[in-house]
């Protein structure tokens, strides 16, 4: 983390609000996934995964551009290490400095798949992230007062076909952390329930050791199953067979 991580920034002019799409670059080898399981959002992957996407949401929280927001499209979106199913683009949102609604989104989307333009390519600073990791008091962990006003201004839902997380910029700075030191497989809570304190999170970040093996093992699964079956599939009885499968994928691969 000694080193800035280079990015992609493009401009959009979209219904006269002025768009700055920060999105990774084809040569940071780095994927996730998306699924909606048990009434949550969940965006998936690796320990790598993990590390980029601290990166990402540290350094979103210190961006001082009215429109700035961090896409992760399908060049590093593959299926879901559960039964294949399509992921959707992933949208982090400063909820302080960018205001995003339906309409434009869609908007943005068409835009995006007709002309995204070429990009310039601009450095990603995590400053003071290295000393936050380090520091003895861990000052960005733990529950405060005030959470609860922090917490209601945090979001993850699915909007015009984005797994969207909105959150203000001290919460992006604590959960970059969290998501950042996680060494292994596990979840990160991510937008607390609003309404209920028995609800779970409306999101979490999961970490999964093996994901690219198992990424590829639903895939296999899932064309031995269904052969070429819909986008998405429609009943768990469909998922868990699918996930049945890779048990025999991941032996026979032994």
């Amino acid at each position: 983390m000694t080193h800035a991580l280079k990015v992609h920034l493009r401009v959009f002019e979209i219904h006269r609000t002025t768009l700055r799409v920060v999105t990774l670059r084809p040569q940071t080898r780095v994927r996730f996934s998306t699924n909606y399981f048990h009434d949550t959002w969940h965006i998936v992957g690796g320990p790598d995964s993990a590390s980029i996407l601290g990166r990402l949401m540290w350094g979103l929280a210190f961006q001082k551009q009215p429109g700035t927001v961090v896409l992760v499209d399908h060049a590093h979106l593959v299926p879901t290490p559960f039964d294949g199913d399509p992921p959707d683009p992933i949208l982090l949102v400063p909820q302080q400095l960018t205001r995003i609604d339906t309409d434009l989104l869609r908007a943005f989307k068409l835009r995006w798949r007709r002309s995204p333009g070429s990009p310039t390519t601009i450095r990603w600073h995590t400053f003071g992230m290295p000393a936050a990791l380090a520091a003895e008091d861990r000052r960005y962990r733990g529950w405060r007062a005030g959470d609860r006003l922090l917490e209601d201004r945090e979001r993850m839902s699915r909007r015009a076909g984005f797994i969207c997380y909105t959150a203000p910029a001290e919460l992006l700075r604590r959960n970059g952390l969290g998501i950042f030191e996680m060494g292994g497989a596990g979840y990160h809570p991510l937008a607390a329930p609003r309404y209920s304190p028995y609800r779970g999170y409306d999101g979490e970040f999961q970490v999964i050791d093996n994901f690219d093996r198992d990424v590829a093992a639903a895939q296999v699964a899932r064309r031995e199953v269904f052969g070429d079956a819909p986008r998405l599939l429609a009943e768990d009885d469909q998922r868990w067979a699918v996930h049945a499968q890779m048990r025999q994928v991941l032996r026979r691969d032994r």
